[in-house]
């Protein structure tokens, strides 16, 4: 059995680190993500300010950073409290970081003030909150 020298032992833990440091920024090696519901702000709304942290929002909610997502999307609702998708927003970042009952109190406002938004009624994770 031949010897590896220091060199090679070299080389190949540089590509091993390397295929794995890959693997792991790809999202783990080609396995599927979870596309987040999210909604955007709807264009022609009044609220500017609301609907540009909304929007912020939006940003972290579909890379997963619910907690910051958070944070946006309250600061759109003290501006515009009947702001349907900011309601819906949060109700997603609760649900992801495992705050259901929360969550569904959201969904409750959401489908109350965007009781007419396709995107907001037929969302399955609305629906499983709301057991509709």
């Amino acid at each position: 059995m031949k010897r590896l020298s220091i060199h090679q032992i070299g080389l190949f833990s540089v590509g091993f680190i390397a295929v794995v440091a890959i693997t792991a920024c790809s999202g783990g090696g080609g396995s599927p993500r979870v596309q987040i519901p999210s909604l955007m702000s709807p264009g022609d709304m009044s609220n500017n300010d609301a609907a540009a942290k909304n929007n912020e929002g939006v940003d972290h909610l579909v890379q997963g950073h619910y907690d910051i997502a958070l944070k946006h999307f309250k600061k759109a609702l003290t501006m515009a409290p009947n702001f349907a998708e900011a309601h819906f927003n949060m109700a997603i970042s609760l649900d992801g970081m495992g705050k259901h009952g929360d969550a569904t109190e959201a969904f409750k406002k959401a489908k109350n003030f965007g009781g007419d938004n396709p995107k907001i009624v037929e969302n399955a994770v609305l629906k499983k909150h709301l057991n509709l």
